[in-house]
């Protein structure tokens, strides 16, 4: 069976609420297809004994802000205007399954 099957991309449009061509689904088809190899070369890269980084650079980053508590609203002023508010948070209607 195909990983990337016709099905699988004319469900996922229709989750995401689209619609697609036969010829997006192909060209969809070879993308995802370009990815998967690529990902294939990422994992054949051998890292054993190397420590994972947590940044990028190894320099500290030195220019960022304090973070400074100053007029900070209370919960009932921030959800003053909501229109639906239910257990002390704003409501919103489900969008997507």
């Amino acid at each position: 069976m195909e990983k990337f099957s016709t099905e699988y991309f004319r469900k996922l449009a229709s989750d995401l609420k689209f619609s697609l061509s036969d010829e997006e689904i192909e060209e969809l088809k070879k993308d995802f297809q370009a990815v998967e190899a690529q990902v294939e070369l990422f994992e054949s890269i051998d890292t054993e004994g190397v420590e994972p980084m947590v940044f990028p650079f190894e320099e500290e980053t030195v220019f960022l802000r304090d973070d400074e508590v100053a007029d900070v609203l209370s919960r009932e002023d921030a959800l003053s205007n909501a229109p639906d508010v239910r257990m002390g948070h704003v409501h919103v209607p489900k969008v997507v399954k």
